[in-house]
């Protein structure tokens, strides 16, 4: 018995330590999108994660440019230096957004044997490009040599037309897409048609969703617009309005089962002569019943999952009655006036 208790103190804090070092989030590309770009000073950045991030996960941000070629980072080693964000205690919620705005204590230098040097941001276009090390979602001490890339915004150009010798410039490294995983909102399509600041100027409001994975691939394909965004050379009045109006997080409220069906349907018109249609948003409606109001049962039809429109044609005298819209797993209830 002491032996076994003896053995298991002692492989207590072997299990504390691995546990720890496996709890960090494994990203993917798009999991987080950087939302603005600011080369003129001071230098910021801003990202919003669509997903849970634990505390202690590493994800590093960089100014050094990808080689198209071989999907990493340029080669002979990249001046450009980068800062590593190590998620607070607590962890992030998904639609949280963070801005780096040249310190705070989440923010760190960080320099490996490929990225060295200084983060800035050039006022000749420039990009930040984010990365995990593939070894440990903690982050290690040669990141940049064992990169998985999640997202790249570039001001440089409106092509991603990297060349290795411009260190204003990055490639997209094959495990990106545009725009799902990367935006390059410059001022042309030529090499160094570039413009200094970026920011999204769209909404970050997306409540009103029956789930939360419906507001959040709502908000990806917002991001991922290019209109959304405002780009110009020396920030202005719309540009500093947009900054202002960036929020801590993102409205992904969402509505209850109920809340959401009452959204989808509409019976119109109403009142009616009984002729009336039913205006569906593409929820799979499997039942109609009506009664009348003492709670009596008039009519029920079975409606398999259409998601159309419905036109019916009720016989029913002058009255009001309660009509019950179902689907597999709510229901809402309308008025229907008769005159």
């Amino acid at each position: 018995m002491k032996k076994t208790l003896l053995y298991f103190l002692a492989a207590l804090p072997m299990f504390l330590l691995t546990n720890s070092v496996f709890a960090q989030t494994v990203l993917a590309p798009g999991d987080i999108v950087v939302i603005q770009l600011q080369g003129d000073d001071p230098d910021t950045f801003a990202f919003v994660t669509f997903v849970d991030i634990a505390a202690g996960t590493g994800i590093y941000f960089t100014d050094c440019g990808v080689d198209g070629t071989t999907s990493q980072f340029r080669s002979p080693n990249c001046t450009e230096g980068a800062r590593k964000y190590t998620a607070p205690a607590g962890g992030l919620d998904a639609g949280d957004i963070i801005r780096y705005e040249g310190g705070g204590t989440d923010f760190t230098t960080y320099s490996d044997t490929r990225i060295t040097g200084n983060f800035l941001l050039s006022t000749g276009g420039d990009q930040v490009v984010v990365f995990q090390d593939a070894t440990n979602p903690a982050g290690g001490t040669d990141a940049a040599n064992t990169p998985t890339f999640l997202y790249i915004l570039s001001s440089a150009s409106t092509l991603f037309v990297g060349d290795p010798a411009d260190s204003n410039q990055t490639s997209l490294p094959s495990s990106l897409t545009s725009p799902q995983h990367a935006l390059a909102l410059g001022n042309g399509t030529g090499a160094d048609d570039e413009l200094d600041n970026v920011i999204y100027n769209g909404t970050y409001d997306f409540s009103g969703f029956a789930t939360t994975a419906e507001a959040i691939a709502a908000a990806k394909v917002a991001f991922q617009n290019s209109a959304n965004y405002y780009s110009v050379n020396i920030t202005d009045a719309t540009h500093n309005t947009a900054e202002t109006n960036m929020p801590t997080e993102l409205n992904l409220t969402t509505l209850s089962n109920d809340e959401f069906l009452s959204n989808s349907f509409a019976v119109y018109p109403n009142p009616s002569n009984g002729n009336i249609t039913i205006r569906n948003s593409g929820i799979a409606l499997q039942n109609i019943t009506i009664t009348d109001l003492s709670g009596r049962t008039i009519s029920s039809k079975d409606m398999n999952g259409v998601t159309s429109n419905v036109d019916l044609s009720l016989k029913l005298t002058t009255g009001i009655y309660l009509m019950k819209l179902s689907s597999n797993d709510a229901s809402t209830t309308k008025k229907l006036i008769i005159k």
